[in-house]
């Protein structure tokens, strides 16, 4: 019996027309998967370029230098504008001011006229043509200041004024202490001490609003007491520039014309104190006339402790300049400064930080000055027998 020709093909062989069949759609497959591999080649190059391309973009280099051709990444600069740099505390304002805005971020740009109103003037355009944002002004004369705030005006920069106010004008802030209170705790201090008697009264330079302040305040004081005959002023003066050579000047020629039948200085702060003790020291005075002072600078300080000055007083001065630090950046950025007060400029209600100023004697050193970190007690116990520590 023939075998059927079916079984003598092998089970894996194929006719010619199935061949032909198959091979053509092998084919097919295989230009589908040629343009399938095509295609993701070139998906694969665009997503490796793509790749690439994002991390040159978030690269730390080319992010500093977008920062910084934007802006974003070069420092807040805040304009200092210094009276002078003369007296012991300007220079621990400046410094305790410096190092706040660092810790903030911000580049402090500093200049110091020493008195001369004209100079703080270009000074202020200095700082403005080398973008502050923001200028912090210790203006000498508190007049003649205004020029400076009404320039950063017209240039849309805000001004703090620091410890001195200037008056009339359009100033956006201030920090400091209220110079009013500071006149009423000296006069309030001597008048406690000694009732009755001749008193010499030394102001501050004339030309700073401050001063004059000051004085108001010491006579709220003392009026009521002169009024009463209790006490007569034998000498009123003013130290230019609160320069201690004036004040020294002014005490020299009060004692010549009391022949030395004095009881009380109203010194206006620290440097006037030492002028008028250096005077009251050539005349033997020194220790038995009361004097007041304001700044609780170093040597006023051990004059204290040495008995030859009465008191000064402290103004928490780092916390002030610290405040002020973080006012300014606030302002440079258009923020509201928290737990603001109001105080007049004579023609504009300013908002105000207003700390808190604090007598210092004798008995209180330890608890004041040494304990703010303000002065330093190993420098103090340098300057003075044991006997007269602080404690």
């Amino acid at each position: 019996m023939p075998r059927n020709r079916s079984a003598l093909v092998p089970l894996y062989s194929w006719s010619a027309r199935d061949s032909y069949q198959i091979v053509a759609r092998l084919g097919w497959c295989y230009g589908f998967m040629y343009l399938v591999v095509k295609k993701m080649q070139r998906l694969r190059s665009r997503i490796a370029l793509s790749l690439s391309m994002i991390a040159f973009l978030v690269s730390p280099s080319s992010v500093a230098k977008q920062q910084t051709a934007s802006g974003q990444s070069a420092p807040l600069k805040i304009g200092y504008l210094m009276d002078s740099l003369k007296i012991e505390r300007w220079q621990t304002d400046l410094d305790t001011f410096q190092k706040r805005a660092k810790e903030l971020g911000a580049e402090v740009l500093v200049e110091t006229a020493e008195g001369d109103d004209d100079l703080q003037l270009q000074q202020s355009q200095k700082l403005m043509d080398s973008s502050a944002k923001v200028l912090v002004l210790v203006p000498h004369d508190t007049d003649k200041a205004a020029r400076i705030v009404n320039a950063a005006k017209a240039r849309h920069i805000p001004v703090i004024c620091y410890e001195r106010l200037v008056r009339n004008s359009d100033v956006d802030f201030f920090v400091g202490t209220n110079a009013e209170v500071i006149g009423e705790l000296q006069s309030s201090t001597l008048a406690r001490l000694a009732p009755k008697g001749n008193y010499v009264l030394i102001g501050g330079s004339p030309a700073d609003a401050n001063a004059k302040i000051l004085r108001d305040g010491q006579i709220r004081v003392l009026k009521d007491f002169v009024d009463r005959g209790d006490l007569k002023i034998v000498s009123d003066g003013w130290a230019k520039d609160w320069d201690p050579a004036e004040a020294y000047a002014i005490m020299s020629n009060a004692i010549d014309s009391t022949k030395g039948d004095i009881t009380a200085v109203v010194a206006s702060n620290d440097g006037t104190a030492g002028g008028a003790i250096q005077a009251l020291e050539e005349h033997k005075l020194a220790g038995k006339v009361l004097v007041s002072g304001q700044d609780a600078d170093l040597a006023a300080i051990i004059r204290i402790l040495d008995g030859t000055q009465t008191m000064t007083v402290y103004k928490p001065l780092g916390l002030q300049a610290r405040l002020a630090a973080e006012a300014a950046v606030n302002l440079a950025a258009g923020i509201p400064v928290k737990n603001a007060v109001s105080i007049s400029n004579g023609t504009k209600t300013v908002q105000a930080i207003l700390l808190h100023p604090v007598v210092v004697t004798r008995d209180n050193v330890m608890q004041t000055v040494i304990k703010d970190g303000f002065q330093k007690l190993e420098t103090i116990q340098k300057s003075l027998p044991k006997e007269k520590w602080p404690n």
